[in-house]
């Protein structure tokens, strides 16, 4: 008769977490939120050449501009999230789903109100009240949900 005989070999992670040490949740996250603080002017720079790019995105006859359009407003999107910037998120998410159908009925207007908008919305302390611009990305869903049906 055979013996069989099995092998569990150590798993080096599930020692390591049993060990004390480490930090918590807690600090991890305001470790995470200082490294934030620390690269935020930069990043907010980074994100107002981003617009300023897609405004000229936008004037320019450049071949696939529109594919170029949605990747910097998705970039856009996602850093100005990590920043805190709901409402410019917002506003870039709306470009992006304006974008992701068939670009060639979008209407050029429609995207220049998008970026005028996200220019706008980028310093919330100069755009006005929070009803504003509230209004401002109320209308900016409104504009994508009517051009999304005409496609």
């Amino acid at each position: 008769m055979t013996v069989v005989r099995k092998f569990v070999p150590d798993v080096r992670l599930k020692k390591i977490l049993t060990e004390p040490g480490g930090v918590s949740a807690a600090q991890a996250l305001e470790r995470a939120s200082g490294n934030l603080e620390s690269i935020r002017e930069a990043c907010e720079t980074a994100i107002d050449v981003k617009i300023e790019h897609l405004m000229e995105l936008v004037r320019s006859q450049e071949a696939g501009r529109f594919d170029t359009i949605y990747r910097v407003s998705n970039e856009v999107f996602a850093e100005s999230g990590a920043f805190g910037l709901a409402e410019l998120s917002v506003a870039a998410h709306s470009l992006c789903s304006l974008l992701a159908g068939d670009q060639s009925k979008v209407p050029t207007a429609a995207i220049i109100v998008h970026i005028d908008s996200m220019r706008l919305l980028r310093k919330p302390d100069l755009a006005g009240d929070a009803a504003a611009r509230g209004a401002v990305l109320a209308g900016l869903r409104n504009m994508t949900k009517r051009l999304a049906t005409q496609a």
